[in-house]
């Protein structure tokens, strides 16, 4: 059966030990082996790439952005340590963790920019978001498509989360598509031929709604970074530090969206704000948060089905 077919069929996916990549597929993994001695996971490597890639524009790009003595070089050093101990990540697992943070750090990077040249941002309101937190695989993402589905409430395209901030010499196109949509449609059509059966779990394209965890992850605080290979010792780290300036950076990152593409009221999802509830009420205090239920051994089975196969 074709994974396009039928999404009420029941698929049984037997290649989760020793996964099966389409010929193509398959062909570019193997091929992009030699990448990795081309991609350290080193914070000066990274951030010094991610600067100089930008300021080839003619602008200079070397202010990293955030709270003065806040240092967002050492959690990105904690979780790089973390990652090149994982004792399961593959060359693509490699691969993949450095050019996700060597996006983060564009994101921030043009970001910081963007609120230098534009300092009224600053003073814009973030004004009763309803935020969703429940566990995944408790229909988060349907209830968020659902409330979005409103035109006066404001959410989150998937490529606007991938890229919030234009780089430089990016045009929209005459037939009105923004290239950051477009790079980030190409990404989804690698992981759809990747990843036959991902989109009957949780479907991925440019345009869907989607959840704010990418644009924690900018300021390298987040649950995010979890999803990318198992790293206790980062997870440790996360649970016992105080989010609050985490979640301030995220508002402030919604203050810039909303200049750059209008909007008034946000609806956020994500389950990171499960476990911060208190951060929410200090930094949104007049949100209003909306929790899923689901039963609990479903919601293992499903979650876990999800990452095994991703």
């Amino acid at each position: 059966m074709s994974p396009a077919g039928n999404y009420h069929d029941r698929v049984h996916v037997d290649d989760y030990a020793e996964p099966v990549f389409a010929p193509e597929v398959a062909a570019t993994i193997e091929a992009a082996k030699p990448l990795v001695d081309l991609m350290p996971l080193d914070v000066d490597a990274i951030c010094d790439h991610a600067s100089e890639e930008l300021s080839a524009s003619g602008r200079c790009f070397d202010d990293f952005g955030g709270v003065d003595g806040d240092d967002f070089r050492v959690r990105m050093k904690a979780l790089l340590d973390a990652y090149s101990a994982a004792p399961a990540l593959s060359h693509m697992g490699h691969i993949t963790v450095h050019t996700v943070f060597l996006q983060l750090v564009r994101n921030r990077l043009l970001l910081a920019d963007l609120l230098a040249r534009h300092p009224q941002i600053h003073e814009i309101e973030v004004t009763a978001p309803i935020i969703i937190a429940g566990l995944p695989r408790t229909g988060t993402t349907h209830l968020h498509n659902m409330l979005s589905a409103d035109p006066s409430l404001r959410s989150l395209p998937y490529w606007e989360s991938v890229e919030p901030v234009p780089p430089p010499g990016d045009v929209t196109s005459v037939d009105g598509i923004d290239p950051r949509r477009a790079r980030t449609q190409a990404a989804c059509d690698f992981m759809d031929a990747a990843l036959p059966y991902f989109k009957r779990m949780h479907e991925m394209t440019a345009d869907h709604v989607h959840e704010e965890i990418q644009l924690l992850a900018i300021d390298f605080s987040s649950m995010f970074f979890e999803t990318l290979a198992l790293i206790p010792t980062w997870r440790d780290r996360y649970l016992a530090a105080d989010q609050t300036p985490h979640y301030e950076y995220l508002k402030t990152v919604l203050k810039a969206l909303t200049f750059l593409r209008g909007g008034t009221r946000w609806v956020l999802k994500s389950p990171q704000h499960l476990e911060q509830f208190a951060v929410l009420a200090r930094v949104f205090p007049d949100a209003t948060v909306v929790v899923t239920h689901r039963d609990p051994v479903a919601v293992t089975a499903s979650m876990a089905t999800m990452i095994a196969y991703t």
